[in-house]
């Protein structure tokens, strides 16, 4: 028995030179989201914490606005990480664990999507800032008292 090995993929050979596994190297990486109140930036950092790769939302390249409506930060965020996932895929990261950081905006869900969709396995999700999914109790609404009579301007 042979085995092969290239850059990304080692390969064993039987004796009649015939594929007997494929092995896939997996490269993990961690994305931190920070999120500002209309933009949405992506930072790639390999497993010694080295900065590898960092984009923003507002680099991502203009979508055809069919239905003329308004420029949302979740479209944004899903373009960012149609294009994130193509650039992590290209330097060979297969595993990556997401940390959304500071900021409430919908772009960050966005991200995560596209980077789904990319095939791109997603270990952990970790939430940096909570936001309260009903929030506290409203105070009390002031009751304001109906006039029965109009009022006479002089």
């Amino acid at each position: 028995m042979l085995i092969e090995k290239s850059n990304s993929k080692s390969h064993i050979i039987d004796g009649n030179s015939s594929l007997v596994g494929l092995k896939t190297k997996v490269k993990k990486g961690t994305v931190f989201i920070r999120c500002s109140k209309r933009n949405v930036f992506c930072t790639l950092m390999d497993t010694l914490d080295k900065k590898v790769k960092t984009s923003c939302s507002m680099r991502v390249p203009a979508y055809e606005n069919e239905y003329n409506e308004r420029e949302n930060p979740y479209t944004r965020g899903l373009l960012l990480g149609n294009m994130f996932g193509n650039k992590t895929s290209e330097l060979g990261y297969n595993d990556l664990t997401i940390y959304l950081g500071a900021g409430i905006n919908k772009g960050r869900r966005g991200v995560v999507r596209g980077l789904g969709q990319k095939g791109i396995k997603i270990s952990l999700i970790q939430l940096g800032t909570g936001y309260p999914h009903n929030g506290c109790r409203p105070s009390k609404v002031r009751r304001k008292k109906f006039r029965t009579k109009p009022k006479i301007s002089r």
